[in-house]
């Protein structure tokens, strides 16, 4: 007995949007591309929000605190900085070397206003914390209206 199958065009489909999909997950929405200095350096970095504050906890294993730089100008938060390359050891030569080296710089927006006078960084075990602190927002004002 001789099995048929029958192909049908959905599965061709199927098969091309699942394609597609993982062609924009890989490429265009992670931001995590490293590279050996010809490619840029994205850290990757959560941003939430808390009744308080924003807090942005950006991922930097590898680099010291004084090579980097945080600005912030309106509502976007911009950061800066270098993976320094470290000695190279030539005595065998390298198998694989897929670190990033080289200058980085990563820039988002704040959803809310904040107290710009009022921000703190902290570095820690390569893991940079910036805590904004939420800005009083302006509450609607109620005038009653006297009757005469």
């Amino acid at each position: 007995m001789t099995l048929i199958r029958r192909t049908t065009p959905f599965t061709d489909l199927v098969s091309l949007r699942e394609t597609m999909d993982r062609l924009f997950d890989e490429t265009l929405f992670r931001p995590h591309r490293f590279g050996n200095g010809k490619h840029e350096i994205y850290p990757l970095i959560d941003l939430y929000t808390t009744p308080e504050a924003v807090i942005a906890e950006v991922a930097l294993p590898g680099v010291k605190p004084e090579d980097v730089d945080i600005s912030i100008a309106n509502d976007l938060v911009t950061i800066t900085g270098t993976y320094k390359e470290v000695k190279e050891t030539v005595e065998t030569g390298y198998i694989y070397k897929e670190l990033g080296r080289g200058s980085f710089s990563r820039s988002f927006t704040i959803p809310t206003l904040v107290k710009t006078d009022e921000i703190k960084a902290t570095f820690k075990d390569g893991l940079l914390m910036i805590w904004l602190p939420k800005a009083e927002q302006v509450k609607p004002m109620h005038v009653k209206v006297e009757v005469r």
